[in-house]
């Protein structure tokens, strides 16, 4: 079995439905970072422990709610700090060629609006082509996403434990 770190990047992991139900049964199963904990936005970044922490694992999971078409700011400023030139790119910037990368993002949008054809205009893939950029150009290998959407409907709770059970098989593939 791979080596998995899921870095949680909701800004308010104890307000969340969603993104608090996967990580609590994650517990035991993955490694768990929350970046709301090991990176407050007013707080600099150990730029060096986040880098050795990647290194420790064969598979990184990004872990988040859709806001605005891409992940929170908390995420954003991490990838700018923590994914240097020397480091996961450029001369020298190997330590993540041949790792793992993929996303998990909740969407509080309706799956079907996520088309041409639907109210979001585009699929959520479109949307998170820049995380399959960052694979490409750090040379680790693209998994994938795993989403759930929908997240403000009544019947949110209803479907999250088929869902979770998803998100674990996709961690696992």
């Amino acid at each position: 079995m791979k080596k998995t770190i899921v870095i949680v990047a909701h800004p308010h992991i104890e307000k969340s439905v969603v993104n608090r139900y996967w990580a609590d049964a994650l517990i035991g199963k993955v490694s768990l970072r929350f970046l709301a904990d090991a990176t407050p936005l007013d707080s600099p970044i150990d730029i060096a422990n986040e880098q050795e922490i990647l290194e420790q694992y064969d598979r990184i999971i990004f872990q988040f709610p859709l806001y605005w078409y891409g992940a929170p700011a908390l995420l954003k400023r991490w990838l700018d700090e923590v994914m240097t030139f020397g480091w996961a790119y450029g001369p020298g910037g190997d330590k993540l060629e041949g790792k793992e990368l993929g996303i998990a993002v909740s969407c509080g949008g309706a799956e079907d609006q996520f088309s041409t054809a639907g109210f979001q205009l585009y699929t959520l893939a479109d949307y998170m082509k820049q995380y399959e950029g960052v694979a490409a150009f750090v040379r680790a290998k693209w998994i994938g996403i795993h989403a759930i959407y929908d997240t403000f409907a009544q019947d949110i709770t209803d479907r999250l434990p088929l869902n979770t059970q998803e998100y674990l098989t996709f961690l696992n593939k």
